[in-house]
């Protein structure tokens, strides 16, 4: 990230989330777990799952696998 989104950040008001979030992302994704982690830290009961034969798009990589997560996960979230 280059120019005035650089320095731009959401961290600080990740705590306001107050719905069920999943967070995807791939073993070879250029959002390393260093930059999917502070989601984690401040979005209360995230729940992140990193798709391990994937890069920056599970839902066309691991097709079948990423879809039944999201399936469970939305079953979990919406009773």
């Amino acid at each position: 990230v280059i120019g005035s989104m650089k320095a731009w950040t959401i961290i600080d008001r990740l705590a306001r989330i107050t719905v069920p979030v999943l967070l995807l992302s791939g073993r070879y994704d250029e959002a390393t777990p260093e930059v999917v982690q502070p989601f984690m830290d401040h979005i209360s009961g995230a729940e992140w799952v990193i798709f391990e034969a994937s890069s920056h798009m599970p839902h066309v990589e691991e097709r079948e696998l990423c879809m039944k997560t999201v399936n469970d996960f939305l079953g979990r979230a919406i009773p």
